[in-house]
């Protein structure tokens, strides 16, 4: 790719990032999309996509042409790249990391680049040994924002580069976020409680003003304890313990100066979430719904609950079988959990979790093809802008520009938690005996340091150079 090298670099802007934190200064997303490509031929050369079929309901990186407009934008960028270029672009079906490594062994070329899910990606350990080049070696410009938020970014960094992307502008494959928050009004007013967002508003949407509304929805008048009523229920992933931590600036893990992650949790502000979320199940303010599968909605939908936690996807998309949108009859808003005592308002109460998918470059792809064909490819779609891009998710996804508000809040402040670097089993066991009261907060913090550690150890700090 020597012929190319020079239009790369005047083409790609030099900015590139050469640490990984969440500290770094929030992306305002804004890109000029008049790219002059100064007539760049890459000679028919064959970009490749794998993206796997997303199904749930969610926007399709190969939909159907006619499924909806969006969709259409989406093949019209896939045309006017391989115009610009002189490529062919494919997008694939097919996203196995197994089948990469088959054809990487045997010196063929997978894909340009893949979309996997970062937990894949971390256990087994593509990065760490070298499968993967890093996008902030290919002269990207990083703080345009069409490549992700520094929270996205922050998932694939490693050792001090970034190796995941994502095409923010086109807002798929949709990161997976948690835990995120819905209301139902029609409980709410019922019970004849203030909107959570008018007590956010106001500034005061806190745990205090929450233990109330769980205190006020709490209906065990009726014989059969299916037909009882509770503001919040605590399902088999610790939705409500990780709320709790998150709002209260607690981390499980973080990355010191010296790049090497470690365990944080045995601290003041954990203490107090674990507590706080233990006394409202000590005074049974909490259903117990860990037997029921992660998905189930069934009674937020029903009228049974005024709250719901999860990831962002089960608010999103009406064809998501298992989803709120495709359950539910009327309507339903978006909510932060509310801040705990301890909380800096300059931390986020999201992250981005292990489900959440991204771009990885393959090491036998091409970085100065990548370095040329991603800066005009992700820009906003045909006829949309860095400022209206998302007005068909608003439309067709969220009841008010409040719930919208607040659902830009949770993707796009979100952290990165480290979550496949950790037991998360064990973590789920142990916040969930807190809860259960059957050990103390600071005998499960002290508890889990030794084996989140080593796993942290052993999935990245010893990679490091």
């Amino acid at each position: 790719m020597k012929p190319f090298k020079i239009a790369a670099l005047i083409l790609a802007l030099t900015f590139i990032l050469t640490a990984c934190s969440t500290a770094e200064p929030e992306i305002v997303p804004e890109y000029n999309g008049d790219i002059d490509l100064g007539g760049i031929d890459l000679l028919g050369y064959e970009y490749i996509i794998a993206a796997g079929a997303h199904g749930g309901g969610r926007v399709q990186l190969l939909p159907e042409p006619g499924s909806d407009s969006r969709g259409d934008k989406l093949l019209q960028r896939y045309k006017d790249t391989e115009k610009e270029f002189n490529i062919k672009l494919t997008v694939t079906e097919d996203c196995s990391l197994s089948n990469f490594m088959a054809q990487y062994a045997a010196g063929m070329k997978y894909s340009d680049l893949i979309i996997a899910q970062s937990a894949e990606m971390v256990n087994g350990r593509y990065v760490q040994n070298g499968y993967f080049l890093p996008f902030s070696d290919m002269g990207l410009d990083f703080e345009s924002g069409i490549y992700g938020t520094p929270g996205m970014l922050d998932v694939g960094c490693f050792d001090g580069k970034y190796y995941s992307i994502i095409s923010y502008y086109w807002g798929l494959p949709s990161p997976y976020v948690m835990p995120a928050m819905w209301f139902n009004p029609a409980v709410i007013s019922e019970y004849q409680q203030t909107s959570p967002h008018e007590l956010d508003e106001q500034g005061e949407w806190v745990w205090a003003t929450f233990e109330d509304m769980c205190e006020a929805i709490n209906d065990t008048s009726a014989p059969d304890s299916e037909d009882h009523v509770y503001a919040i229920a605590n399902l088999s992933e610790p939705f409500i313990e990780l709320g709790a931590l998150f709002s209260n600036s607690a981390r499980i893990v973080t990355k010191e100066s010296d790049g090497r992650l470690r365990y944080s949790l045995r601290s003041k502000n954990a203490e107090e979430a674990l507590e706080f979320i233990k006394g409202l199940n000590e005074r049974k303010l909490i259903k117990d719904a860990k037997g029921k599968d992660n998905q189930d909605v069934s009674d937020f939908v029903d009228n049974k609950l005024a709250f719901f936690m999860q990831y962002t996807q089960i608010g999103l998309a009406s064809e998501n079988e298992n989803g709120l949108a495709y359950n539910m009859d009327g309507a339903y808003e978006w909510i932060l959990f509310p801040t705990g005592p301890s909380y800096d308002p300059t931390m986020s109460r999201t992250a981005y979790s292990y489900h959440s998918r991204f771009y990885y470059a393959p090491t036998n792809s091409d970085a100065e093809v990548h370095s040329l064909v991603l800066p005009y490819l992700f820009q906003p779609l045909p006829g949309e802008t860095a400022e209206d891009w998302q007005d068909e998710l608003e439309r067709n996804n969220f009841f008010t520009k409040e719930s919208f508000d607040y659902f830009q809040t949770i993707r796009d402040d979100a952290f990165y938690d480290y979550a496949p670097y950790i037991p998360y089993s064990e973590l789920n066991s142990n916040l969930s005996k807190v809860t259960m009261g059957s050990i103390t907060a600071s005998e499960a913090l002290e508890g889990m340091e030794q084996s989140i550690q080593a796993s942290l150890d052993k999935l990245y700090n010893d990679y490091l150079d």
